[in-house]
């Protein structure tokens, strides 16, 4: 059950105390009020404030390696005219096998040599931020294309599915955890999940992460298929 304090006609909006004399009548016109939570969530969504960037100007989306996964997101280092930086650089193998053998297939390899070019996203570092409309189970049950949408905590959803301008909807599941590179860290306070590095992140590399077991369960029996390039937690 949930407890509610009836709003004096004063305290409301002109065109909610229609509403609330349906309330002094005995008569609680719940659908009408959930139509109303439900408009005024979305005029919230369209007026939320820009997200805050981390790396993003150091991200660029771009034809996925993973067959039929459709973009990806890179990492590509912004060129610099500094000479006194000396990092490692590390050369991995940009071949991606057909889903059936990504499970069997051994980590990419690397080769260390020292270059003034190539500098890294250290390991813990946040690369991004999925955020995007902000829901929750009610609200949800409305979105008719869910791909993009994440449980980041308790009720807490976000579908960046309407904002190309969130880069992290584009980080693939390579369905093998040797190529995953990064991974979500939820931060429900700010709605949003962190997508920080778990290694030593390259320029020119693919950022990847795994989706979870409920993302392909919910694939798999909503679709039919296994559909890689899009979240749903």
């Amino acid at each position: 059950y949930e407890l509610a304090i009836r709003p004096l006609p004063e305290d409301c909006h002109l065109e909610d105390r229609e509403m609330l004399l349906s309330w002094e009548e005995g008569q609680d016109d719940l659908k009408t009020l959930e139509k109303k939570c439900l408009e005024t969530r979305n005029k919230m969504n369209d007026h939320l404030p820009p997200h805050e960037l981390a790396l993003d100007d150091m991200l660029v989306v771009a034809k996925s390696c993973i067959p039929n996964a459709g973009n990806g997101l890179f990492y590509q280092q912004p060129s610099s005219s500094s000479s006194s930086v000396s990092t490692s650089s590390v050369s991995t193998s940009s071949e991606i096998l057909p889903m059936s053998e990504l499970a069997a297939a051994p980590p990419p390899t690397a080769t260390t040599t020292t270059t003034m070019t190539s500098i890294p996203i250290a390991s813990g570092t946040t690369i991004c931020y999925y955020t995007g409309h902000r829901h929750n189970f009610l609200s949800q049950k409305y979105i008719s294309d869910k791909s993009y949408l994440m449980n980041v905590a308790s009720d807490i959803m976000v579908d960046p599915g309407p904002l190309l301008s969130i880069k992290a909807r584009y980080i693939n599941d390579p369905l093998n955890p040797n190529y995953v590179n990064c991974t979500f860290v939820p931060e429900p306070e700010l709605f949003r999940s962190a997508v920080v590095a778990k290694r030593d992140i390259y320029p020119g590399e693919e950022l990847y992460v795994s989706y979870g077991d409920i993302y392909w369960s919910n694939a798999q029996r909503e679709r039919g298929d296994l559909v890689v390039g899009n979240i749903l937690m």
